[in-house]
């Protein structure tokens, strides 16, 4: 599992509102020099799993994401 995971830039919160996550997650955006990082937060469902599962879960998440926002830009270049 770890290796699975262990080039996966994650940060997860925990307990913070959504007004601190922004200010957070726009703080750490502005950090030259890091890679791209996937942001999640802790939830009932998913407070419970396991530290690779999550991962694995946030990869497969941003990798639909990505692919959406892709299809969406593609789309739009058409209609120009």
């Amino acid at each position: 599992m770890f290796n699975e995971v262990k080039d996966t830039p994650v940060i997860i919160l925990n307990g913070f509102d959504s007004e601190e996550i922004n200010k957070i997650m726009k703080a750490i955006k502005n950090v030259d020099g890091l890679p791209r990082i996937i942001f999640a937060t802790t939830t009932k469902t998913n407070v419970n799993w396991k530290i690779g599962d999550l991962i694995n879960e946030l990869k497969q998440e941003d990798f639909e994401v990505k692919k959406a926002l892709k299809k969406a830009l593609n789309e739009k270049i058409k209609d120009d």
